[in-house]
């Protein structure tokens, strides 16, 4: 498993309270697949928390990608909606829990968030 995976969940717990609203509680699952072994990810939200493990257990929503694309989704360079679009992966479950933890994934590299843009016309 790559690094920038694992440093990606290990990171989860932390930003949670800052990014997670209080409302949200569900799973989500992350199986990542390398030739043909699968690495499992499983988070738990609740109350504002996030609870990482690597459990290969039911959850509320199952993502299923190549540990490579994922990888890619952990630094921005590929977004996981378009990549389920592309069917380059495939999720099973409750896509708007999906939809809440995109957040987590950082924005494309030189992307610039549109609420900031409006800010700085504003100000002018």
């Amino acid at each position: 498993m790559s690094e920038v995976t694992t440093t990606f969940f290990h990171g989860l717990g932390e930003r949670a309270p800052e990014l997670l609203p209080r409302r949200i509680h569900g799973t989500i699952r992350f199986d990542l697949q390398r030739g043909t072994e699968t690495s499992y990810w499983y988070i738990a939200m609740r109350h504002g928390n996030m609870v990482v493990s690597q459990d290969q257990r039911d959850a509320d929503c199952v993502v299923h990608v190549s540990e490579a694309l994922f990888d890619r989704f952990t630094t921005g360079e590929a977004n996981v909606i378009s990549a389920m679009i592309r069917t380059e992966c495939v999720l099973d479950g409750d896509i708007p829990l999906l939809m809440m933890f995109r957040r987590f994934f950082p924005a494309a590299p030189g992307a610039i968030d549109p609420r900031r843009m409006v800010r700085e016309r504003q100000s002018r």
